[in-house]
């Protein structure tokens, strides 16, 4: 099924998205710096998926769930959407965990 893992990925990327609107973790608490870190996250990861594809450490894989469309060589659209949302995830879970830790120390 083409774009399965697309789709799979927003699906992902949304309920974050949902989950940081209703507590106000990390977009909704501060827009501006979330919007450099994300940013950040995301460069880092994109290159970091170059070097690693000019060195020939991994080539795109072949899958009936993907588009088949690429940015680069070797660079499907769909890792552009994994890293954002690996990026977003994990500062949304650290800014939970945060909160968690911070209402244990006030108890």
């Amino acid at each position: 099924m083409t774009g399965a893992y697309l789709a799979a990925e927003l699906v992902s990327l949304a309920c974050i998205v949902a989950v940081d609107a209703r507590f106000r973790l990390f977009f909704w608490a501060d827009a501006r710096r979330a919007t450099v870190v994300l940013v950040s996250g995301i460069v880092l990861f994109l290159v970091w998926d170059v070097v690693a594809i000019a060195a020939g450490f991994y080539g795109r894989g072949e899958s009936d769930a993907m588009l088949g469309i690429e940015v680069a060589p070797h660079l499907p659209v769909e890792e552009l959407v994994f890293v954002t949302f690996l990026s977003y995830v994990t500062m949304v879970v650290l800014a939970l965990v945060r909160r968690a830790l911070l209402a244990r120390e006030a108890r």
